[in-house]
């Protein structure tokens, strides 16, 4: 909330609005923020983080995610997730997650909507290659690529570069990229929903497109125990049924459990307020059991999915694609738009063509006139 949030009991009081909400002594009060780097006036009737969420939203770079691959690029179909539906599936995880913890649940959907909006068209495989032709400039990272587009490269507003965001959600970002602190609860909380979201869907995505059977998920002892509790629930469903079933089910088995062992955490350290968390290690996690599950299901993708001949076909196209794109560029930077100028000028000519590049979708990537040929 801004500075003229107060708690009554149950109730977020903000100006004249009510809002029925209990939250616990170790979720981030918005009035504990530090503010953004450039001074604005509190909202009459949106809190910070709505503020921050509601940017968010309606950047440019937001809009560009529902063009650019998940895993999977439209060629392989419509069911797939891109990275604009990742990035809801993993807002409603965080949320609950975040609402049965009594957390900020604002400030968790703004970290959620923006954690991904730093990634180029075609997904790892983009930054893959947009990371190894910046070598020597000091590299390319999905999320510090985010930091770069709120705090310089939007540029929707007068007052200032980026989005201004609160510093919260700034710090929440970097965390991403450092890894050398314990963030808020809500960060933390992101962070596990988002893992929730890409080991179940990409099963999902994979399955449909006939990459995944259910014999080879057998292997693995996430999927063998959800299967055996959708098998006990219902015995006639189709192998489409089955799936969808089994789907719900690793989700569910999943938040369940990051639920209890982090109030377990919790009692157990006797944090009681935001500052304390981060103090500690991460408390927002699954237990022991399901955490093993987990990194046997992400080797497990790894192996069969993401190194899929199909998909290592697209990333070998999608190598040369971006390869032609930034050599052309490079060597021809005054065809770069206007809104490059000031990266070109003050980072040089590898920086500026790869926001360039960055901010492209699968599609206007493959449409660039340079003498590519798809």
């Amino acid at each position: 909330m801004s500075g003229s949030e107060i708690g009554v009991g149950n109730v977020l009081v903000f100006g004249s609005f009510f809002y029925p909400y209990l939250l616990s002594s170790y979720a981030f009060l918005t009035s504990s923020s530090v503010g953004r780097f450039y001074f604005e006036p509190d909202h009459v009737y949106r809190s910070a983080f709505q503020r921050d969420r509601d940017r968010i939203i309606h950047c440019a770079s937001f809009r560009r995610m529902s063009e650019k691959m998940q895993v999977f690029t439209a060629d392989f179909g419509s069911y797939h997730r891109t990275r604009l539906t990742h990035t809801l599936e993993v807002v409603c995880i965080a949320r609950t997650v975040g609402r049965v913890l009594g957390l900020n649940e604002d400030l968790i959907e703004a970290a959620s909507l923006l954690h991904d909006i730093g990634h180029p068209p075609f997904g790892h495989c983009g930054e893959s290659v947009l990371n190894s032709l910046l070598l020597v400039v000091g590299g390319f990272d999905h999320n510090m690529q985010a930091l770069r587009i709120v705090e310089k490269l939007e540029r929707r507003y007068v007052d200032f570069p980026g989005l201004n965001l609160s510093r919260e959600l700034l710090d929440g970002q970097s965390y991403k990229v450092l890894k050398s602190f314990t963030p808020l609860l809500e960060i933390q909380v992101v962070d596990v929903a988002d893992s929730v979201a890409y080991d179940t869907h990409d099963v999902d995505d994979a399955m449909e497109l006939g990459l995944l059977g259910a014999d080879q998920l057998m292997q693995t002892a996430l999927w063998k125990c959800s299967s055996k509790r959708v098998r006990e629930r219902w015995s006639n469903l189709n192998s489409v049924e089955f799936r969808r079933a089994v789907v719900h089910d690793l989700i569910d088995v999943q938040v369940s459990d990051i639920l209890e062992a982090t109030k377990r955490r919790i009692i157990e350290t006797g944090i009681k307020t935001a500052e304390e968390a981060t103090s500690l290690p991460v408390l927002v996690a699954p237990g022991e059991e399901i955490a093993e599950m987990k990194r046997e299901m992400e080797a497990f993708l790894l192996e069969q999915v993401y190194r899929h001949p199909k998909v290592m076909l697209l990333r070998n196209r999608v190598t040369g694609w971006i390869n032609e794109i930034f050599e052309y560029y490079v060597n021809k930077t005054e065809e770069l738009p206007e809104r490059y100028t000031n990266v070109l000028n003050q980072e040089g000519e590898r920086r500026a063509v790869a926001d360039f590049i960055a901010d492209m979708t699968d599609r206007s990537a493959r449409s660039i006139n340079c003498g590519i040929k798809n």
